[in-house]
């Protein structure tokens, strides 16, 4: 990313956390061997889909595709960073106040991407708990 870009997100309201995952464009890309993937399309247009590999209750990798703006790639990118490495259960309580803290903050305008990244994050883990529920694991 160059330094105009990085400026002009600053600019924006993008912290300086928040611009450092967008430049390292934390787990963005597929996980083959996902468990499950769900998609998301927020009010704006923005489409989110996300992986997950769970195993045991537990969320050992996540990955997500976009196709949007710089909010939606930054949350979630923190989505996905906050909940590897938790259960199911602690990840159905991350909130979009929890990816925007985690963020430093990004624009107000832009909590709206937040809140994408965390419902295709309940969408992922209904289906989870779904699956779970049926198979009697």
């Amino acid at each position: 990313m160059d330094a105009m870009r990085k400026e002009m997100l600053r600019i924006l309201g993008y912290s300086g956390k928040a611009v450092d995952v967008l430049e390292a464009e934390l787990h963005y890309g597929e996980i083959g061997n996902a468990t499950l993937q769900a998609k998301h399309q927020a009010g704006c247009g923005d489409v989110l889909i996300l992986d997950l590999r769970i195993e045991d209750a537990v969320i050992r990798d996540a990955a997500f595709r976009f196709v949007g703006c710089s909010g939606i790639q930054a949350s979630a990118s923190a989505m996905t960073e906050l909940i590897i490495g938790m259960t199911v259960d602690e990840a159905e309580k991350l909130t979009m106040q929890d990816i925007i803290a985690w963020l430093d903050g990004i624009p107000e305008n832009k909590y709206e991407c937040a809140e994408a990244a965390e419902k295709t994050l309940r969408t992922a883990l209904a289906e989870y708990r779904q699956t779970h529920a049926e198979s009697g694991d």
